[in-house]
């Protein structure tokens, strides 16, 4: 005998038996109950929720020969016997996806007007019909409206969205949804009792976690992870890579107390086990998803924005996970996510000497040192940064905290109050002029993040401001073309900004190249007078340097001294 897939072995051969899809059931059943079934219907949703198998279904019942309740085929007839085996000549499954062009549909409007041969109708399923090609749509059109009244469509798609609308509203349509956890794990334990397979209960929930809502999918993974008629947790996560819900949790965990070492021992104890990372990180997205939703329903608002942000965190971290070291995206994210990155004094100010009321600061304080420290003559800030005349002297002000260059803050973090005053002096004591900018120019690239702007950037000058606009010379096209690029000219600008204070544009052009020859002859050439005239008094060294110009000279024209 030959054997058969469990998927295909337990597709429902009734009504009875189609879970999963309750609202499109009772649709159809009445139908039939009322004599009212439509002659095209198009099925959509998600792979493996049963479209096809109902479009089978519908074409039993229509052709049963004696359909239990008036609906449901009896499964015992010739016909259910044979659309079963798929051997019935009058039920035409096309798949759409290799046959998609008008030449087919041409022929299926050719074949269609011919009667059944055996049975009462015909039933033309089409599978993956999204496939099809808009002329091949057009020529479905008319026929699809007003078919034969022996024949019937059932058009299948998991693509709903490029099914074209006149094609749509010529079916009365149904959706079908993902199949819900609990459903998966009744039926996957039902298969396994009829197949006699041991099958833990956790096991069978990780399944129904991992298909998203897949009947087929499932079925398919029961088969193919049970070993020796046996299926375990352990087996099932082996397998399918799939994540200790017990790790899912410690990391949740480790991570909500901030604790940054635990957690970054986590993702190396899963490295080296062999762990697949992709799969860890959509488990532990859904695990926050439903810490989420949790916090929502028991009213703990407080812990939602904390929650969202590991989600992005880590969804952006399973993006990146192309990486050459495959677990340093997640330990990126987990240092981001515990906070770990900035975790430094919350008052540096407590480590400075006591200043009394009414007096003056010391001016030992290592910090104050390096604030009123000049900064070198070369330097570009040493160059732009000028101080308001009537600003304090740096002595009188106490000053504890560090210069931005460093130890700054990290990118996002809120600025100190020092140093947006800082921020305000600089602005304040840079101009937006020509000369501010082609002095502060070196400071710009420098603060690029795009490495290929950071590059081009290197052979832009600056050469005109006017009217809020800056305009860059470039020496090729090519960098030209990189830096006004919408997202590099955006960067460039908001860094000129920061900088300056001001709202700017950027505008470039490209260095006209001025063509020279290869050599450029002189207008007129004088030969040196002779030493022995009255006014050539030169030196030994004169008198060898003009010889040596009287030789190139030489050289380049091909005379000779007569």
């Amino acid at each position: 005998m030959e054997k058969v897939s469990l998927y295909r072995k337990y597709r429902p051969n009734d009504f009875k038996n189609l879970v999963g899809q309750d609202i499109t059931k009772s649709t159809l059943v009445n139908a039939f109950k009322n004599n009212h079934v439509s002659h095209a219907y198009l099925f959509s949703g998600p792979r493996g929720t049963g479209k096809t198998s109902t479009a089978r279904l519908v074409a039993k019942s229509l052709n049963c020969a004696s359909p239990e309740d008036g609906y449901d085929p009896c499964n015992e007839c010739e016909f259910c016997m044979d659309i079963s085996a798929g051997k019935l000549i009058d039920i035409i499954e096309i798949d759409a996806a290799s046959n998609r062009g008008i030449n087919e549909v041409r022929d299926l409007r050719e074949k269609i007007n011919y009667a059944p041969t055996r049975s009462k109708c015909k039933v033309y399923i089409i599978d993956e019909v999204h496939m099809m090609t808009n002329d091949a749509f057009n020529a479905l059109l008319k026929t699809l409206e007003e078919p034969p009244d022996h024949a019937y469509f059932i058009l299948a798609t998991t693509e709903l969205h490029k099914i074209p609308e006149t094609i749509v509203s010529r079916c009365q349509s149904f959706d079908f949804k993902r199949i819900t956890k609990e459903i998966l794990i009744n039926r996957l334990a039902y298969i396994s009792e009829q197949e006699g397979i041991k099958s833990e209960k956790k096991a069978l929930e990780a399944i129904a976690r991992y298909v998203d809502g897949g009947m087929r999918d499932a079925i398919g993974l029961l088969e193919q992870l049970q070993t020796d008629n046996e299926l375990t947790l352990k087996m099932v996560q082996e397998m399918l890579g799939l994540s200790n819900t017990g790790m899912l949790e410690s990391l949740f965990d480790a991570i909500i107390g901030n604790k940054t070492g635990d957690a970054l021992k986590i993702v190396q104890d899963l490295h080296i086990a062999g762990s697949d990372l992709r799969q860890f990180i959509h488990d532990f997205v859904e695990i926050l998803r439903q810490k989420m939703l949790d916090a929502i329903n028991n009213n703990k608002k407080d812990d939602v924005p904390r929650i969202i942000e590991m989600i992005e965190i880590f969804q952006s971290s399973g993006r990146n996970l192309t990486s050459s070291i495959p677990q340093l995206p997640l330990e990126i994210a987990v240092i981001k996510s515990t906070k770990g990155f900035h975790e430094a004094p919350k008052d540096p100010a407590k480590n400075a000497a006591p200043v009394k009321s009414g007096t003056e600061p010391t001016k030992s304080l290592p910090q104050a040192q390096t604030r009123v420290q000049p900064p070198a003559p070369d330097s570009p800030r040493a160059q732009t940064k000028v101080q308001p005349p009537d600003s304090p002297p740096a002595t009188t002000k106490p000053q504890t905290q560090a210069s931005p260059s460093s130890t700054g803050p990290e990118q996002g973090q809120p600025k100190s109050k020092e140093a947006v005053a800082e921020n305000k002096r600089e602005h304040k004591s840079l101009n937006f002029d020509l000369d501010s900018i082609k002095n502060s120019w070196p400071r710009i690239p420098e603060r690029i993040k795009t490495p290929s702007l950071r590059m081009s950037l290197k052979s832009a000058s600056p050469i005109e401001v006017k009217d809020n606009t800056l305009t860059l010379q470039f020496t090729t096209n090519f960098h030209k073309e990189k830096v006004m690029e919408n997202d590099c000219r955006v960067e460039l600008e908001a860094i000129v900004k920061d900088l300056f204070g001001k709202d700017i544009k950027i505008d470039a052009i490209v260095r006209e190249v001025e063509i020279k020859p290869v050599v450029d002859k002189p207008e007129t050439f004088v030969p040196p007078p002779p030493q022995n005239m009255p006014n050539a008094k030169n030196s030994g060294g004169k008198a060898k340097k003009d010889d040596e110009m009287l030789d190139q000279a030489l050289d380049i024209f091909g005379g000779k001294v007569v």
